[in-house]
């Protein structure tokens, strides 16, 4: 099944047998056993569960391949992708590959159980088909954005499956969000989904589609739900208990599930909770930070020499007693404004003084301590969107679908990999051969590739 029929067969819950549709009878799931999958779902996104090790690693590769990170050491796997130059039996890439399927499998299973039932309670119901219906447009996201076209898998049918366009992959994912969102999830804590995170996610992925008045419509519903605010101590939002009115979905990691290692990574030996540093920043990152910028110091910090391995380090997956206690960071309200100036600019004629565009994009900086723009331009709202976002895996996309200052008609992702000798093949990732040894149906892979 899609390369990865070993690890679906062999995926668990707890004590709970996700893989007979048998063992879970639909009128116990209005129980605490429907929560428990919920919960199974959730646990697939945080470590990727059987044979994909290291899936943490896919929360910041965007940034790895873009120019926010760097590669310094031992981890060949990082150089591959920090060269834009990976290797199909990339071991890593292999397990961001497999690892979503497990968390849409999962999401199969519960939606498929949910919709079986005939007397559970609507409240419940509508839950945990919510819930599941944005995890599983969530993991197909995490899919098209670095491998293009994959298979939509809707069963548990052991067959072979095509890889379908990236057109129908967004369908899926832009029809699984709708679902989510007719099955409204309250917001009750951002560790959990709410209909707000399916309108936030929804708003990206139109943007991402150029759907410029959907991306802009669902960002608007998400500021104007009243249940956030753009956070005025950007470094609280990184720092423990990790709680802030900015978050709109994170993923949870604790101190005893120890999934999250990214600091372990990302981080420098000096600093705080301790770390190898494989992947320092990148300094152009570096010099992207104006004066003033508060993001900066809460962003990154510099290890002086003649210190081992001195330079700039990542500091937003930072646990102080280094037990990777810290979340992934999936979704935030600035985001939203970000998107709605972005939205605006791109269907209103890219008027550069538009009021709308400007107010909603200072809305933004004069938060992080800057003095707000008197005119704005879709490099100035892409720029601002590395600062904001570095490190959260939003970065080779932006790259990717924005046009390049110095030739427009290529891409900025393009331009920076002709640069480094590649060429626009290497925009996304190949299909890992261990997944077309398994499944022959997903060849051929990405151009360049072959």
């Amino acid at each position: 099944m899609v390369g990865v029929a070993t690890a679906l067969l062999s995926s668990s819950c707890s004590s709970l047998d996700l893989d007979s549709q048998s063992s879970l009878s639909p009128d116990l799931v209005g129980g605490p056993e429907g929560e428990k999958l919920l919960t199974g779902i959730y646990d697939a996104f945080q470590n990727g569960n059987i044979n994909s090790g290291y899936f943490y690693l896919s929360y910041v590769t965007e940034d790895l391949s873009a120019d926010n990170l760097k590669y310094r050491a031992t981890f060949f796997q990082h150089g591959e992708i920090n060269d834009n130059a990976i290797l199909t039996n990339n071991v890593l890439v292999s397990r961001y590959f497999n690892a979503p399927y497990v968390g849409i499998q999962r999401a199969n299973d519960l939606i498929e159980i949910v919709n079986s039932s005939q007397d559970i309670d609507e409240t419940i119901k509508t839950k945990l088909l919510g819930s599941s219906y944005f995890l599983r447009a969530f993991g197909y996201y995490k899919l098209v954005t670095l491998f293009g076209p994959v298979p939509i898998v809707n069963n548990r049918d052991i067959v072979n499956v095509p890889r379908n366009s990236v057109d129908e992959v967004y369908d899926k994912i832009i029809e699984d969000l709708l679902l989510s969102i007719q099955n409204p999830v309250p917001f009750s804590k951002s560790e959990f989904v709410s209909v707000e995170a399916a309108k936030a996610l929804l708003a990206r992925v139109y943007l991402i589609k150029k759907d410029y008045p959907n991306a802009k419509k669902y960002a608007e519903e998400v500021i104007n739900s009243g249940n956030f605010l753009i956070e005025s101590n950007y470094e609280a939002m990184f720092t423990a208990p990790f709680e802030s009115k900015e978050h709109i979905l994170k993923f949870v990691n604790t101190s005893t599930e120890g999934d999250n290692a990214l600091d372990y990574f990302l981080q420098h030996p000096n600093m705080p909770g301790s770390g190898r540093a494989e992947l320092p920043v990148d300094e152009s990152l570096v010099g992207a930070y104006e004066v003033g910028d508060t993001r900066k110091a809460a962003s990154i910090q510099e290890i002086p020499a003649p210190t081992t391995n001195s330079g700039w380090y990542c500091k937003k997956y930072q646990d102080a007693e280094g037990n990777g206690a810290h979340p992934y960071y999936i979704l935030r309200l600035s985001e939203m404004y970000l998107i709605a100036a972005e939205a605006h600019f791109l269907s209103n004629g890219s008027n550069s003084t538009d009021t709308y565009v400007i107010g909603k994009f200072n809305d933004v900086r004069t938060k992080r301590g800057l003095a707000g723009l008197a005119s704005v331009t879709l490099q100035d709202i892409i720029k601002e969107r590395r600062v904001e976002f570095a490190f959260e895996n939003l970065r080779w996309m932006d790259m990717r679908r924005t046009p390049s200052s110095s030739n427009p008609s290529k891409s900025m992702a393009t331009v920076f990999l002709e640069e480094k000798g590649r060429s626009v093949n290497d925009e996304l990732y190949p299909i890992p051969t261990s997944a077309i040894d398994t499944n022959p149906l997903l060849t051929p892979n990405n151009p360049g590739y072959n």
